[in-house]
Parts: C-alpha cells; structure tokens; sequence
C-alpha cells in the first residue's frame, strides 16, 4: 500500500493506494500513527479513491484510527470510496461510524 500526503487547511490529507489486506494492515497502522503524530494539530482526511482492496483488516486500521483521533479532539473523514470499498464497509454496516464524503473538495469544506 503506498501513502502519500499534503496539507489542506486543518487537514492531512492521506492519498492511500492499493490493496489493504491482512499483510499490510500492520505496517499501514503504523504509518498512519506516525503521520497523526507528526501532524498533531490536524484532522485526517483519507481520500481512498487508488484503493483496490481492502478486507476487515484495513477495517479494524481505521476505527483504531478515528479513536485514537477522537481522544485528542480531533476527527477522521473518509472519501472517494471505490464501488469495491463502499461495498466493505456497508456489509459490516460500517458505513455510519464514519463521516464518509464523495469527494475531497466536499470533506474539506465540511
């Protein structure tokens, strides 16, 4: 999974792309938390548009996600969800835990 960033007002912005499975999972996690971090100040925004895949355990990397998030005020909106992606998150009904957006420009601006 590759992982790229930039900076949008009170956001990180976080370009994710390829698969997100059991794998991978661990090493996003933490990539992720490094990032949160660094950036201590800042909501996220993931914007999963290059997301080809993702099983119950890129699901898991992102409620761990958006907690550890909310204890420091701050919040987590996913975007650009593929047809593929969407469907994982409305099987495990998912879909209402998150702020879910169909674009970056429409995350931001709320």
């Amino acid at each position: 999974m590759s992982m790229k960033t930039r900076e949008v007002e009170q956001y990180l912005v976080v370009y994710l792309a390829g698969r997100m499975d059991v794998h991978l999972a661990s090493e996003t996690e933490s990539q992720l938390n490094d990032l949160i971090r660094e950036h201590s100040g800042k909501s996220v925004i993931l914007n999963l548009e290059d997301v080809e895949y993702m099983s119950s355990s890129g699901l898991r990397v992102f409620v761990s996600l958006m907690r550890t998030l909310k204890e420091s005020g701050r919040s987590l909106k996913l975007c650009n969800l593929s047809p593929a992606v969407r469907k994982v998150f409305e099987v495990v009904e998912l879909m209402d835990m998150f702020e879910v957006y169909e674009s970056e420009e429409e995350a931001v601006a709320t």
